[in-house]
Parts: C-alpha cells; structure tokens; sequence
C-alpha cells in the first residue's frame, strides 16, 4: 500500500469515527413519530395486551380508565397567560395525555376528540409567554405534558393540520422562550440556587418539543444541558456523589423524598424520550441514571445509604438524607415512576437493579398520584408479563421488632420494615393480646406510626400486619404504652414568658421518653436586639451543654417562627444569648443564633436548612465560647457554623424555647433532654434530666 493510499485510508477511517461519535452524540435530523414517551410500537403492545386481558397491563388501565383526567367529559380551562396557573395548566396537559391513551388502546374516537379539545383550548388561548409565580422554571412540567400528549394525538386523522400547526406554534413561540430563558438565566439567580428537578423539567420540555416539532436545534439544546450545562440540571450535578455499590446520591436527597423522586422521574422521561430517537441517554456515563434510581429507591424501601453532606450557593448544608415521613417523607410510594426504569435496564438491558426491581414490584401496578409524573407506567412501559408478574410476591411475611414509645398524648410506634411490603395495618387493644381494632391502614414503605388518639394514663397494646398485592400477614409480636400527662416540671425547672409576647405561654412536663416537656409560646421572636418568647429554663454555673430531641412541632403562624434550645446570659429580653432553632424560611430552617452584647444584634449562621421534626439540637458553653450541633439521630452529631464567642461567665440560663412572632401560640414537644453542668442550686456536677 502506498503511502497515499495509507494516508487516504487514514483519513477516511477518522472521518468515519467523527460521524459516528456525532451520530451517538447529537440526534439524527429525521424524527420517529410517534416518538415522544412512547412509539407506535409501545402503543400498539398497550393495545393488544388490553385487548387480551393480559396481566399486568390491564391492572393499570383499570385505573386509568375510572381516574378523572382520562375521562371524556373533562373540560380544560384554558388562559392566554398559561402562568396564570401552572397547575392547571399542567392538570389540563395531563388530561389530554390520558385522554389520547385511552383513545389509542381502546379505538373510541370520543376521549381522541376529547383530548384534541383541551390541546385546541390552549393553543388557540395562549398569546404570550407565560409569567407568574415560579415562571420562568417549573412551567416546563406542563409544557413538557402538552408535548407528549400532542404527539400521541398526531396520530388522530380528525386533529386538522391547522389546528396541529396552531398547537406547535403555541410551543415554540411562547412556551419554547420560558424554557429557554429559564435554562439560560435562571432568574439571575446563582447557579445551583435551583434544585435539579427545575433544570429537568425544562430540560424535558424542550428535548419533547424537539421531537414534536421536528426542531433538531432544541432537541440538541436539551441534550447538551443535561451533559454540560452549567445548573443542576447536568447529570452530573443532579447526581453529585457515586457511592460504592453503584449508588448514585440524588441531588435533593437531603431536601425531601419527593422532590427527589420527582427528579429522578423527570430525568428518567428524558431518557425515555431519547431513547425513542434513537440516543441512548440511558447508558450516558457509566448508567448514572440506574445509580441514581437505585440509590433513591433503596432508600425508599426503607434500607441505609451512604451520604455525603450537599450544599450550594445558598448555603442549604444537607447534613443527612431527609427521612421526615409527613407527605413530603421517606416510604411514600408517591410518584408512579419505577416500571419505566425497570422495564428499560432490568428487562430490556439485562443490567442488575434490585432496588428498582423491588420498587416496582411493590408499586405495581403502577396508578397515578400526581400531576408532575404522567403514571400508569405498567400500562405503558411493561415488555413481558414473565418480568412484571403481578402480583409481585406472595403475602408479606408478619413485620418484626415493633416497639412502642409513650409521650404525652401520643405513642410512637416503630418495627422493622417487610421487604415485599407496600403498607401496613396498625391495629390497637386495651387489653393485652387483643381483640385487636384496626387503628389505621396505609400505603407506603416507612415502618412507623404516630398515635394521637389516645388517653393519657390508659395503657394500649399494639400488633402490625404487613400488606401488599398478595395478602395481608400474620400479626407482629405485641408492644405495649402509656402515655403520660404532663404536669409540673421537675426540680430546678422554670417557665417564663421573656420580653413581648401576645399570648402567655406555659410549659408540662411527663416523665417518659428520658424527660418530655410540652413548651407553649407566642412572643414577638428571637433575633434582633430584643427577644419575645416562652421559656422553659434551668440556672447553671459555669460549662454546660443541653441536647434536646424537638420531637414534634406546630405551626400557627407566618414569619420568623422559631422553636429550639437556648443560652442565655439573663432573663432580660435584649440579654447576651446563643440559640439553636428551626422554624425560619417554611418551617424548616435551622439556624445557630449568637447576640454577644446586650442589646446588640442577633446574628445567625445557617445550619441544615430543611430541617424538620423530629431532629435532634445541642448547644456547648466552655468557658465563653459556645458551639451549636444538628443531628438527624442523637448519634451523629454536624457543627453548626463556626463556634463563637460571647461575654457569659457566672450563672447562665440554659433551655427550651418557643416564639410564633405572633399572638398565636406555638407547641413544640421535646424529649431525650440532657443538660450537664454546675446546678447553681446544687453546686455540683449533674446530669439530669428526670427525676428517679
């Protein structure tokens, strides 16, 4: 071979590898359609599968079918400023969406029509780009759900060319511009202000009006986002921290459950979307959406993780994967977003995600919860009935190591989760070993309750029954409570309302749960050069340290509420104090608190700042320097900012606190209390907390 001919060759071959690196880096120019969640064949398998009755496919549509967004009769509410209200908006989408399925599968062109209505409705409506609260940013879910809605619809021969037209004109003229700008600029915001999930579902938006307009520019601008763009929504920062094992750490794992698990829905339709063009975003560096879904899914079944502390530009400093099991909480079940990713990486790729796969199968079949996940994903995503038996497992085996904790109007329960499980039966007695009456029954994976309809002093037996698709198991050993009224407070303890208050406060005290004390409190706050707060304190001389679990809290007001313990060098309301609470920015905020002269301003250091109940505060005085901590455990203990310095020698005056920063009061349960230290009545050292 000459070396002409080697030279040419040459040339060729690297010609030959840019195409190929361009063809599995950007997008082909020609689009599928349909193409955007789902292709003609997935419908077309969604329809004969139904048609046959075949498990688990017809599971799902059941509740497709009887849910109110898929019915025909829905009728949209449509506003030339979409911003107006993003939710209805996005309600609306997603009727059309479940509409134009329900066409497809079952052939009755009425839900078709239906859902040709709701999309005509909006693009015929909207003459601007939407503005309102959160616009730019989360308007992308909506869009993002018209977008796939319409090209299920592009299928439908009565949906006029005009009208479709009209509709994608919609999309790229006014909604396309919100997206883009959002992506851009982020409401000049710094840039990992935004959780991940905003970035995703604009991200989503304009990689499915890609594909529904045939706009290879802004399909390829979605595609470059989430691989390098500069906010969250790059999957690299929307999954920060690769674990060994092969967990990926979610981004908003230590905001909450359900942001994260609405990001990782998001990210997976992204991939879905790709995928339908050809562009295998799921396998993009290393499978790192399968890191990050099994990593939040075996959270979410209730199993340890590894955590790294996240923080960004504002300082959010997430010490600790956020458990907190009220709506937004670890065990909810709540997004219907598992079988897409299972269905792709388990069935379709072979790949090993047991946590995925057992997330599904406790979810199966999957419904519909939430207008930010589009659902009924074992309808739509399920390959082979062999791969997705439902249902899933047999009847739970009966749940372990329940154990019951008496407080004051309320007993908290806990046992040991049931693998196969996807909710419990919470049944009570006042009789040892029953008859038992079934307190409660709940969907979700969290292993724990919280009783509150009881009567103090009466002591209640109790058993739990693990359920799923299957059955219902045999009942838990029993674990029994009482819980405690309260009454005064323990020797060396004192209430007092400090500086202005609307309301009195008051504070009860019960010797359970290594020492329980309910503070009441209005008061004008804690900050400034003056506080207004109820107080439940003890005097000490010299070093101290207090760690208080905040058990339970509520919430009756706006503002700077705040809730925690306290130093204090007086009980004057401008005295020298330190502080650790939550209760600022949503009732979530925990912030270090520090007032070094009387009279001077409080200054505060950021601590975890989504800190809900129950978490654990501690406060340590050594000489004049006094150091906050946050823990999520009693056992793994964050400092809190830097410690600081402040002019306290003599007697101080340590404990609980309450302000509302109105006339309404606030109630704060605290328990596990410790306060160690020189008890200036006692002159010795002490640790205390209840009395024998």
């Amino acid at each position: 071979m000459t070396k002409q001919s080697l030279a040419m060759n040459q040339t060729k071959a690297i010609l030959f590898l840019l195409l190929l690196f361009y063809s599995v880096t950007t997008t082909a120019q020609t689009f599928v359609h349909p193409g955007g969640l789902h292709t003609q064949a997935d419908l077309d398998r969604m329809k004969t599968q139904v048609a046959a009755g075949a498990h688990p496919w017809i599971d799902s549509w059941n509740a497709l079918t009887v849910h109110p967004k898929a019915q025909n009769t829905y009728t949209p509410a449509a506003q030339a400023n979409m911003g107006v209200s993003r939710q209805r908006a996005s309600a609306d989408a997603v009727a059309a969406y479940l509409n134009a399925l329900r066409w497809y599968i079952s052939g009755d062109t009425s839900y078709a029509a239906c859902s040709r209505k709701i999309l005509n409705a909006w693009a015929y409506a909207v003459n601007q780009v939407p503005s309102g609260q959160d616009i730019p940013g989360l308007m992308g879910i909506a869009v993002y759900e018209f977008a796939v809605a319409a090209e299920i619809l592009r299928l439908y021969p009565n949906w006029s060319s005009a009208d479709f037209n009209r509709f994608k004109n919609m999309m790229t003229t006014y909604l396309y511009p919100n997206c883009h700008d959002f992506l851009t600029r982020h409401n000049n915001t710094c840039i990992t202000h935004y959780w991940a999930n905003w970035d995703l579902c604009n991200i989503t938006a304009i990689l499915s009006m890609g594909v529904l307009c045939d706009d290879a520019a802004k399909f390829n601008e979605a595609i470059t986002y989430l691989k390098s763009g500069a906010g969250n929504g790059n999957i690299t920062k929307t999954i920060p921290f690769i674990h060994p094992g092969g967990l990926g750490q979610w981004q908003e794992t230590g905001r909450d459950q359900e942001h994260a698990l609405l990001g990782v829905g998001m990210l997976a339709s992204i991939c879905q979307i790709a995928w339908n063009q050809g562009l295998d975003l799921y396998g993009y560096d290393d499978n790192r959406l399968l890191k990050g879904a099994e990593y939040t899914a075996k959270y979410n079944l209730w199993k340890d993780v590894p955590y790294t502390t996240y923080n960004n530009c504002d300082n959010v400093q997430n010490y600790w994967a956020s458990e907190q099991y009220a709506f937004w909480g670890r065990g909810r079940l709540q997004r219907p977003i598992w079988e897409m990713i299972y269905n792709h990486y388990v069935v379709r790729k072979g790949l090993s995600a047991p946590n995925v796969k057992a997330m599904a199968a406790v979810n199966r079949p999957e419904g519909f919860v939430h207008d930010d996940n589009l659902g009924f994903g074992t309808l739509c995503y399920t390959l082979t009935a062999a791969a997705s038996p439902y249902p899933s497992s047999p009847a739970p085996a009966a749940p372990g190591g329940l154990g019951a904790t008496a407080s004051v109007g309320k007993v908290w329960l806990r046992w040991l989760p049931v693998a196969t499980a996807n909710g419990y039966n919470v049944l009570r007695s006042t009789t040892s070993s029953g008859p038992y009456t079934t307190i409660a029954t709940y969907r979700g994976t969290y292993p724990l309750y919280e009783d509150t309809s009881v009567t103090n002093g009466t002591t209640y037996y109790y058993a739990v029954s693990a359920i799923n698709q299957a059955g219902t198991s045999n009942h838990s050993a029993q674990a029994s409570a009482t819980p405690t009224a309260a009454g005064a407070l323990p020797a060396g303890w004192v209430h007092q309302d400090i500086g202005t208050v609307a309301t009195a406060g008051n504070t009860g005290y019960a010797n359970v749960n290594k020492g329980t004390f309910i503070v009441k409190g209005s008061g004008a706050g804690i900050g400034g050069a003056a506080d207004g707060l109820s107080y439940a304190y003890r005097s000490i001389t010299g070093d101290v340290t207090i760690t208080a679990r905040l058990a339970a809290a509520t919430w009756n007001g706006g503002g700077s509420q705040k809730t925690g313990i306290m130093i204090r060098g007086s009980l004057a309301a401008d005295a020298i104090a330190c502080s650790m609470t939550t209760g600022d920015g949503g009732v979530r905020e925990a912030r270090f608190g520090s007032r070094s002269a009387a009279g001077g301003a409080m200054n505060f250091q950021t601590g975890n700042a989504y800190t809900r109940a129950p978490t654990w505060f501690r406060l340590k005085k050594a000489g004049n320097t006094v150091t906050a901590y946050q823990s999520t455990d009693g056992q793994t203990w964050f400092t809190v900012g830097t410690p600081v310095t402040v002019p306290m020698s003599g007697t101080c005056y340590v404990g609980l606190v309450v302000a509302s920063n109105n006339a309404n009061l606030n109630t704060t349960t605290f328990d596990n209390i410790s306060v160690t230290g020189n008890s200036n009545k006692q002159k010795n050292k002490v640790s205390m907390l209840t009395p024998k």
